[in-house]
């Protein structure tokens, strides 16, 4: 599962209905077809392989060379685009299930803290209901400094979720997190 997470302005938006959900990134073009140039240096490297004739030792390993290296940045640029294409599909359909049939539910984080350079690294484990069972995900966050603060250890979080997604979308604000507590003690 992946989680999404928002941090609204207001405490009133925590639950506020969820909206249009943003399509997925698409990758950069350099991303996507690297692999195209790679392919035709590669098949060039071979074919003036298979052209020179009576080649030098040295011609010879540095051909060898050109073709092993042209064939790795094929093979990694390659592995990069069927990543990214897989990558996508799965954060579009996350998105439609999101936009036709998502349910909200309050969970809870717990949080360990990372400081780093510019801000704080959060990371933990939501809970949540998901039908009849207790769903459990991993999370992280970048809390950039001057940004409102995360979440702190068992704050309750608003969390969509959708049937057939792996991706959830948690929305958070400190001051809805405190409302929700003052209002569990009172029962």
């Amino acid at each position: 599962m992946s989680v999404a997470w928002r941090q609204v302005p207001t405490a009133a938006d925590v639950e506020a209905p969820l909206g249009d959900v943003p399509a997925p990134d698409r990758p950069g073009w350099l991303r996507r077809w690297l692999w195209l140039p790679a392919v035709l240096v590669t098949a060039g490297v071979y074919a003036a392989q298979r052209l020179v004739e009576d080649p030098s030792g040295e011609l010879e390993m540095w051909l060898m060379l050109a073709l092993m290296a042209g064939l790795a940045v094929t093979a990694v640029a390659a592995l990069v685009r069927y990543r990214d294409d897989q990558r996508l599909a799965a954060e579009t359909k996350a998105a439609a299930a999101l936009r036709t049939d998502a349910r909200s539910v309050t969970g809870s984080v717990t949080v360990s803290e990372r400081e780093l350079k510019g801000g704080t690294m959060l990371r933990g484990l939501l809970t949540y209901p998901r039908d009849a069972e207790t769903a459990e995900d991993t999370w992280s966050l970048l809390v950039a400094d001057g940004d409102a603060p995360g979440p702190r250890p068992g704050d309750p979080v608003a969390v969509w979720w959708a049937p057939g997604s792996d991706t959830v979308m948690v929305r958070y604000h400190r001051g809805w997190a405190d409302d929700v507590r003052r209002s569990q003690r009172r029962k």
